[in-house]
């Protein structure tokens, strides 16, 4: 036995902060009305649009399905749109619509604000995150 509790395990740690931070995105960027899913598939779409649903998948960690869930409420509420690929019509490409990238600007400003909120209580944000980046690549 370690002697640490439960609550000191880095999985505990990790899925509570994940809870915590969906949580306060929630309240924050309500009045944008994105959720973090969202706001990351706009991001993705800004930085390249066109892109296909498995790739969208990778970047939220996301199943296939759930991720067409998510497009279909997206493309429902005017923030993307899908289109045929230009060599293979069976493929289906993401872009952004200008509502979505619009939206995308306005929750990323409040995402600004909530990592400059989190900086001030961290001595260093940036090791965190680069921390954090390693263990999203880790695998058994």
């Amino acid at each position: 036995m370690t002697g640490k509790t439960v609550q000191n395990y880095l999985g505990v740690l990790l899925a509570r902060t994940h809870r915590q931070m969906t949580s306060l995105w929630s309240t924050e960027s309500k009045p944008v009305g994105l959720t973090l899913d969202m706001w990351v598939v706009l991001g993705e779409l800004a930085e390249k649009p066109g892109q296909s649903m498995t790739t969208l998948a990778g970047a939220l960690s996301h199943n296939l399905p759930t991720v067409t869930k998510l497009i279909d409420r997206m493309v429902s509420d005017n923030l993307v749109y899908r289109k045929p690929h230009h060599k293979d019509r069976r493929r289906v490409l993401i872009f952004p619509t200008a509502r979505g990238i619009e939206l995308y600007h306005e929750a990323s400003a409040i995402a600004d604000q909530m990592e400059d909120r989190l900086a001030h209580h961290l001595k260093s944000i940036g090791k965190l995150k680069s921390m954090l980046a390693k263990l999203t690549d880790f695998q058994d």
